[in-house]
């Protein structure tokens, strides 16, 4: 009895295992549609898996890229502190390029006494223009600051006791000077109506007098008299001191001419060529 029962529990068993599988069985009409999703699947995984080799090889790039951007901010480093230093040391004026436009004939013409020929060729072997007039006239001062390499190489007699900002800044008072009277006479050519007396004899001494050297023409130029007017270089032996350190460095060029019968010296701010 034992053994039959043991027998009938076993086969129990087994019909209940068969009736499980028999649940899990696919009819022939649905395992098609069971392929169709393994194969989406699959081109699924295998989309992910080129976007992960994608993204690995677009991680290596840049691991490799690291050690050339470390070296590329230590080198933004070191230029940037040389160019704090640089700025901590420049001058309070630099040097700048002026377009030289000026035609006619040269300073020492004045010395020697000769006169300007109205049909002289310019540099370029070409007559002056009105254009070049035109250019002429629309020039800005010039304003050719001295560097301190410059001024450390003049002689230690010729700079005294002067420093390159005193020396720049003694440019810029000379220039307002030329600038003045340039716009002196510009009101006189004008008509000079808004001129008070003073200004307007003045300006008809210039235009009648001064400009009439054919070796300052074109030029930005101020006369000796008008050192008076300034703070920086005075007619005294500072400010002539000064005026001679300039011509050395070849700002200025000095002509000796008679204006009204009496001797006066021109100075004539020079343009920088380069």
């Amino acid at each position: 009895m034992d053994s039959f029962a043991e027998l009938g529990a076993a086969l129990t068993e087994r019909i209940s295992e068969l009736r499980k599988l028999a649940l899990l069985r696919i009819e022939d009409g649905g395992k098609e549609l069971f392929q169709q999703d393994l194969a989406g699947l699959e081109v699924s995984v295998r989309a992910l898996e080129t976007q992960v080799a994608t993204l690995k090889s677009c991680i290596q790039g840049e691991l490799a890229a690291v050690p050339k951007v470390e070296a590329l901010i230590d080198a933004s480093k070191v230029q940037s502190d040389r160019l704090n230093a640089i700025a901590a040391n420049l001058p309070a004026r630099l040097p700048r390029p002026v377009v030289t436009s000026v035609q006619g004939a040269s300073l020492a013409s004045c010395r020697a006494g000769g006169q300007h020929d109205p049909t002289q060729q310019g540099p370029t072997g070409t007559a002056p223009t009105a254009a070049d007039e035109g250019a002429r006239r629309r020039k800005d001062v010039p304003r050719w600051y001295v560097t301190e390499r410059e001024f450390e190489a003049t002689s230690a007699y010729l700079r005294g006791r002067l420093q390159p900002d005193k020396v720049n800044a003694a440019l810029d008072e000379l220039a307002s000077h030329a600038l003045n009277n340039q716009k002196l006479m510009a009101a006189m050519k004008a008509g000079g109506s808004k001129l008070a007396p003073a200004d307007r004899k003045r300006a008809t001494e210039l235009l009648h007098n001064a400009t009439a050297k054919d070796v300052i023409k074109g030029h930005y130029w101020f006369l000796d008299s008008d050192l008076r007017e300034g703070s920086l270089v005075k007619p005294d032996k500072s400010g002539k001191a000064m005026l001679t350190l300039l011509r050395h460095l070849g700002r200025l060029q000095e002509v000796r001419c008679n204006i009204d019968g009496a001797s006066t010296y021109i100075y004539v701010l020079v343009e920088r060529t380069v």
